[in-house]
């Protein structure tokens, strides 16, 4: 009589497990979702996250060494809580150079933010990146202008890439690398974007 007692009682509390591990299913199939994509596991759910970009306030800039184009890598341009944008590559080109950045962001069940000279859009057709951010390389108080060069989208599971080129010989008549290798490139018009997830989702 014990032993069916206590048989009936794992039996109850082996059913109790499996009712609560369906009904923790969805919220394990999420986490395994979120850390396995990342940021884009968000932007692909659009029907649980609110999705809105806006302007980042204000210019940032990052000291630039033309001569020695290693030590370029790690530059931080930006850094705001958990948001940062540095420099992950500077190459030398026939046609000038060209400047790489790396975005990263923070996310999680709740949502995400990410700050990156992209914005990034859901629309009918699907999901796209437009290159917002503009910059200027600066050298001995003269302003040059640098163009877009290529961006990733969301490649990376906590943000994206984006970069710019600086073109020879037009822009660079009037640098001496020998006198001062140094530029200084400011970057406006970064774009924060935002996920928060919808309530009772």
């Amino acid at each position: 009589m014990i032993g069916r007692i206590f048989n009936l009682n794992m039996l109850y509390i082996l059913l109790a497990i499996i009712a609560i591990g369906f009904l923790l299913l969805p919220r394990i199939m999420e986490g395994i979702n979120l850390q396995s994509k990342g940021i884009g596991y968000l932007t692909s759910n659009i029907e649980d996250y609110y999705y809105k970009t806006f302007p980042e306030e204000g210019k940032y800039t990052v000291k630039i060494d033309l001569n020695d184009i290693e030590s370029n890598e790690g530059k931080v341009l930006l850094e705001e809580s958990e948001n940062k944008i540095h420099v992950t590559e500077v190459s030398q080109m026939d046609s000038g150079y060209e400047i790489t950045f790396r975005s990263s962001g923070s996310y999680d069940a709740g949502g995400a933010t990410l700050i990156s000279g992209l914005e990034h859009v859901r629309n009918d057709n699907g999901f796209s990146s437009h290159f917002k951010a503009e910059a200027e390389a600066f050298y001995k108080g003269e302003a040059y202008q640098l163009s877009p060069s290529g961006s990733s989208g969301l490649t990376y599971r906590d943000g994206d890439q984006f970069g710019f080129q600086l073109s020879l010989p037009d822009q660079m008549k009037n640098i001496d690398l020998k006198e001062d290798p140094i530029i200084e490139v400011t970057i406006t018009d970064l774009q924060v974007n935002l996920w928060v997830k919808k309530p009772n989702k």
